[in-house]
C-alpha cells in the first residue's frame, strides 16, 4: 500500500514538472511571435521608432517608442502598462508615479518569454514602461523596453 502511494505521488510530482516546462516553453514562443510592435498595435499606440540611446545599446536593452493623442490619467497609465505586460505574457511587478505632476508614470514587469532577467527590489523584473505627458504637442509618450530603460523619458 506505502509503495503504490510513493508511486502515485512521484507520478503526480512528474505530471506538474511537465505542466510547468510545456508553459515555460509555450510562453516563450508566444512572446517570440509577439513582440512589442504587436503589443503597442493591440494597444492602439502609434509607433514613432526604436530608443536607439546609446545607454540602452550598451546595457543590450531592447526599447520601442510610441505616443497616443492627449493626455492620459493615472489610472490609464496604470491600465495601459498592464495591458502592455499582459500582451506580452506577464504582468506587472512594481509600478508607481515618479512626479506630483501625475505626467510621468512607470511600471515594471516579468514574464517566463524573456529569458534576459534583472533583480530589482528583490524582484524578477524583465519588462519595463515608462509613459509621460508631452504638453507641447499634446500627446502621451510611451517606452517599453526589456529588461529595462536606460535612457531618459
Amino acid at each position: 500500500m506505502l509503495k503504490r502511494k510513493f508511486k502515485i505521488a512521484i507520478m503526480t510530482v512528474a505530471v506538474l514538472w511537465m505542466v510547468v516546462f510545456i508553459q515555460i516553453v509555450v510562453t516563450r514562443i508566444y512572446v517570440a511571435n509577439n513582440d512589442f510592435t504587436q503589443a503597442f498595435a493591440r494597444n492602439q499606440l502609434t509607433i514613432t521608432g526604436n530608443n536607439n540611446d546609446t545607454r540602452n545599446i550598451k546595457a543590450g536593452n531592447t526599447c520601442i517608442e510610441g505616443k497616443i493623442f492627449g493626455k492620459m490619467e493615472k489610472e490609464e497609465m496604470a491600465e495601459l502598462a498592464e495591458d502592455l505586460f499582459r500582451s506580452m505574457g506577464g504582468g506587472s511587478v512594481l509600478t508607481g508615479s515618479i512626479s506630483s505632476g501625475e505626467n510621468y508614470y512607470v511600471a515594471y514587469g516579468y514574464t517566463n518569454g524573456i529569458a534576459n532577467v534583472k533583480n530589482v527590489n528583490g524582484r524578477k523584473v524583465n519588462l519595463n514602461v515608462a509613459i509621460s505627458y508631452n504638453e507641447s504637442e499634446d500627446c502621451t509618450n510611451v517606452i517599453m523596453g526589456t529588461p529595462l530603460i536606460n535612457s531618459d523619458f
